[in-house]
Formats: C-alpha cells, structure tokens, sequence
C-alpha cells in the first residue's frame, strides 16, 4: 500500500503543474491555478484557505474542482505519512471526513478500500474499490491528469470483484448509476459475481437471488447482445461432479436470467475446479474464504 501511494503522489504533483500551466482550467478562475500551486508546494493550510474562499469568475465545474484538488492536498499529506512509516488506518477518519465533503477524489476511496480489506470488512471494501472506480471513470470530475492508468483500472476493477466474492453479504455490481463495462476505454467485459446456492445443488440461497437479480438489472443496463456464464466451484468433491455442479449451477442463473428479461444470445461453461479465483493476496484468507470466492460465476458480456 505504501509503494502505491507514494507513486500516486508524485504523479499528482506532476500533473496538477501541468495541467493548469496549459491553460485547462477557466480563465477568469485565479483560484484554481492558486490552489494548483498550494498543492504542489504541499501547503495544505493555504488550499483548504482558498477552497472556501469566495471564487469569483468561477462555473460550477472549476469549483467542484477546486474542492477536489483541496482533498488532494490533505491525501497528498497523509500519504506522506504512510511514506514515513505511519499506519494508514490511522487516517480513516480524515479521510472519511474528505469522503463526505462530496470532494473527494478515487484515490480516497481507494485508500478506504485498502483500510477495510485488511480489516477483512469485504462489504465497506468492495464499495469503496467500486465507488474509487466509478469516480475515475467519470471524465468529467476526473480529468486524464487526475485519472488512474489502464493498469490500475483494472486492480480496482479486480479488488471490487474480489471483495464482492470475499464479503458474507451480497455487494451490488455498481454503486453510483447504472452498470458499465468499459471505464476510460478500458474494456472490463468479465464480472464474477458471489450467486451462491445451496450446497451440493443448482438451487439459489437468499443471498444468492439477491446477486442474480443484481445481475439481471446489471445486464438491462448494459444490453449485451451475448453473454457467456462460466460456472465456477471449490476444489470440494470429485473433478467430474464438480464440472457437472459448476454447469449446473451457470444453466440456472441463466434461466434466471431469461425469466427476468435478458432478450440476448446465451451460452453456459462449467469450469469446476480447474480455474479457482486468483486473490490479490490468497494468504490474507483463510481456506474457507478462498473456497468461498472460488464458488462463482462469471459473466463475459459481448456487446
């Protein structure tokens, strides 16, 4: 955790110099390049003083920027920090408090999720990795210098996923609006979701209607044209039942799927046990955990 903040502050600081010595921001905003130039100096005081500051010749956009750049500042502060050697748990309330202002950036919720998965609260992480991914991927409040690269779109894509697998509770497939596939042209087609049945059977459990029919208003969303469901199980039981199980349990979701609405072409796989989910960090689970995020299915939309 520590190695990647580290990055992400020298790269903030690059860009915000950048971005605004080219113009980008309105001008007739002087606050924007004055909290600019706050921020790379690491005065966090003279930020926040300007972010509540009246903003004459201000939109609406350039203020809503201004507050994000000020939680840049504080998040720059506390990555230093961790930098030096501080626990970033001892930061959530900072950062909690960022997150409620309505300003803060992804990488504050990316940090929120790094805090509750080694906490091993996989519900709060997985919104958090989710929400960090749905706020890169808005374009708007979070330009190409803010952004995270196409790699780190894909690490948060796969810690949502994982901790969705990993949480006791069903975890939405999206926080914010509607359900998408592709986040700054990044193509994330394959989702795994928790459905969960009752064992040994082709038969849902309550949480496990409750992540199909998350699915199913997923897939209204998206409108594939196909899709595939690839059945997946716990390394429980003999290879050839598990094969016959894990294709078992994919048929069912989508019929599922049909009876709700789902109007495009299907196809199912049954997987068994030759493909168990690959955890950021499998030692940080116990075998119970890990046999549970290997029970899942995956859905690879085709648009």
């Amino acid at each position: 955790m520590e190695r990647r903040m580290m990055r992400l502050r020298v790269l903030t600081g690059a860009a915000l110099l950048i971005f605004f010595c080219a113009g980008t921001a309105t001008a007739a905003c002087d606050a924007l390049a004055q909290i600019a130039k706050a921020t790379n100096a690491g005065n966090e005081a003279l930020a926040k003083q300007i972010a509540a500051m009246p903003k004459p010749g201000c939109t609406a956009d350039d203020k809503a920027m201004i507050n994000r750049v000020a939680a840049l500042a504080s998040f720059n502060r506390i990555v230093g920090a961790v930098g030096q050697g501080a626990n970033l748990a001892d930061f959530e309330g900072e950062l909690e408090a960022v997150r409620t202002s309505n300003s803060a950036p992804w990488q504050v919720f990316d940090a929120l999720g790094d805090i509750n998965r080694d906490r091993r609260t996989y519900e709060a992480a997985a919104r958090y990795y989710q929400l960090a991914l749905e706020d890169a991927g808005n374009e708007v409040l979070t330009p190409q210098w803010m952004a995270p690269d196409q790699a780190y779109i894909v690490r948060l894509d796969h810690m949502a996923t994982e901790m969705r697998l990993a949480s006791p509770n069903p975890v939405k497939l999206t926080v914010r609006g509607a359900c998408k596939i592709s986040y700054r042209g990044v193509s994330l087609k394959k989702k795994s979701t928790p459905v969960r049945y009752v064992f040994g059977t082709a038969e849902f459990t309550p949480e496990g209607l409750a992540s199909a029919r998350d699915l199913s208003e997923c897939l209204k969303s998206v409108k594939p044209k196909a899709i595939t469901l690839i059945g997946h199980t716990d390394p429980v039981g003999t290879q050839e039942a598990n094969r016959v199980l894990s294709l078992a349990r994919a048929d069912a979701l989508a019929e599922y799927l049909v009876a709700e609405g789902y109007a495009g072409v299907w196809k199912t796989v049954g997987k068994g046990e030759d493909e168990p989910f690959k955890a950021d960090d499998a030692s940080a689970y116990d075998e119970e955990t890990l046999n549970q995020m290997n029970r899942r299915v995956e859905v690879d939309v085709e648009n």
